[in-house]
């Protein structure tokens, strides 16, 4: 059976869909949904509108799994940036002046990141590398000094087709012909260590993609929503219906496979609201103080639920507004569309770390986004579609630094340097890093890596200590 990265194959079958589909307001791109997001959705939606959906168990989807000691207590959090983040001025060359031809500096009405030292707006050193970064990314410098933030500088694949969606589906497959993503099939391939409540979860109004397939994972908007207990009185009632609703039409009766799958799944749904409920209000921890923003609040929530012991080994969180065509700004009083985005996702990263503390040994965080910028600025004071970018990787394990591949950094951003004279050239590919988060994090053996990334031959990264 062959195996595909990347989107040489005809499209798959159209899917129907009865709601609007979400589309890049730069590109006109539009993604198509799945019609089962929609129908679970739904279903969600049946059960009150106090809670968000897809809270459904998924111990009756697996299959036969191998067990792995290791991945006892362990946890993944995916961070995906949606629309291409610009990796150059997240981490920036500063000590490459081709870098400023390229980039004009903010104070002179680009885009470039000033070089450390240089007043209002400029980099942060990352001492001895000829690299600084963004200011905006402060409250995770000293987490690099310390040595547990890795930084891959040159993340991406060969192929990348520079559309969002295909390019965010292939890195949410793993393989783009499969139709399902590569967090669910590590779900089926490797078993839960011990007896797991909530051993997936995705953050937000969907399930990310690479939580699709054939276990169903649940999505969690947010945890105040979540939630009978603002009915009172009513809530036992509530739940006394609907537990009569979903028991009138034993899904052995019933030809509708909708109809089949609310009754067998509608009474586990109530019960992991209930496991939710149980583990009381969010409060962080040792003084972890999240940014007022959606992103912020989710990892907030993320915390308290890993805190809780609930089991929750694989998680997923978005946070969009990476697609700055225009205006992306510099740094300081010039940070703009780029820099308010990278202050959410680094003082929100920080809260987290700080928050679970010592239990951060036991968790790791990757970021994620489909693909780079290009190299020079476009009239809008913006950047365009490019390819490799930055990833971040975070966690107790890591072994913290800059890696830029065994290619290395460009000697100079000149265009006899770049990918068609314009890009950046990925010389880490991503289903590498996922491979080093699987076999050193989660213990992964040999034959369940081949089971989650079919085809794909582990060249190790070396990210974790």
């Amino acid at each position: 059976m062959a195996f595909h990265l990347k989107r040489d194959l005809p499209e798959p079958l159209p899917v129907s869909v009865d709601e609007p589909e979400p589309s890049c307001s730069c590109c006109g791109e539009s993604l198509a949904l799945l019609s089962r997001r929609t129908f679970l959705r739904r279903v969600a939606g049946s059960a009150g509108a106090a809670m968000l959906l897809n809270l459904f168990p998924g111990a009756f989807f697996f299959g036969d799994t191998a067990r792995a000691a290791s991945n006892s207590g362990k946890t993944l959090v995916v961070v995906f940036l949606r629309g291409g983040n610009d990796g150059l001025n997240t981490i920036v060359p500063y000590s490459d002046p081709e870098y400023y031809t390229m980039r004009p500096l903010a104070t002179n009405g680009g885009i470039g990141i000033l070089p450390p030292g240089s007043g209002n707006g400029s980099g942060l050193d990352l001492p001895g590398t000829g690299f600084a970064m963004h200011p905006s990314i402060q409250p995770l410098l000293n987490l690099y000094t310390n040595g547990t933030l890795a930084i891959v500088t040159r993340a991406g694949y060969l192929g990348s087709t520079q559309s969002h969606f295909t390019d965010q589906d292939t890195i949410e497959r793993g393989v783009y012909s499969l139709q399902d993503g590569w967090l669910n099939r590590y779900l089926r391939a490797v078993a839960a260590a011990g007896p797991s409540n909530l051993r997936a979860a995705s953050f937000g109004s969907q399930v990310a993609g690479s939580m699709r397939g054939q276990l169903l994972v649940p999505a969690i908007y947010n945890l105040r929503s979540l939630s009978f207990a603002r009915l009172n009185a009513a809530k036992a009632s509530l739940q006394t219906n609907l537990r009569a609703m979903y028991g009138q039409d034993p899904a052995l009766t019933s030809t509708n496979p909708f109809r089949t799958l609310v009754h067998q799944l509608g009474p586990d749904m109530l019960n992991r609201i209930g496991e939710l409920e149980a583990i009381g209000a969010v409060s962080p921890q040792n003084g972890a103080i999240y940014p007022n923003t959606g992103f912020g609040s989710q990892m907030k929530d993320l915390a308290h639920i890993i805190r809780s012991g609930l089991g929750l080994e694989v998680a997923t969180i978005d946070i969009g507004g990476w697609d700055t065509h225009e205006d992306q700004g510099g740094g300081g009083t010039f940070a703009l569309n780029q820099g308010a985005r990278l202050a959410d996702l680094s003082g929100s990263i920080r809260a987290f770390y700080d928050d679970l503390g010592p239990l951060m040994n036991k968790v790791v965080i990757v970021t994620c986004t489909e693909f780079g910028r290009t190299v020079r600025q476009n009239a809008s004071k913006g950047t365009d579609h490019a390819k490799a970018t930055v990833w971040f990787l975070l966690g107790g394990s890591v072994k913290g630094g800059l890696y830029h591949g065994a290619a290395g950094w460009p000697a100079a951003l000149t265009p006899a340097n770049l990918d068609q004279g314009r890009y950046i050239a990925a010389t880490v590919e991503f289903r590498d890093i996922f491979s080093d988060i699987l076999t050193n994090h989660f213990g992964a053996s040999s034959s369940e890596l081949t089971a989650v990334l079919p085809g794909h031959v582990h060249t190790p990264v070396g990210l974790f200590a």
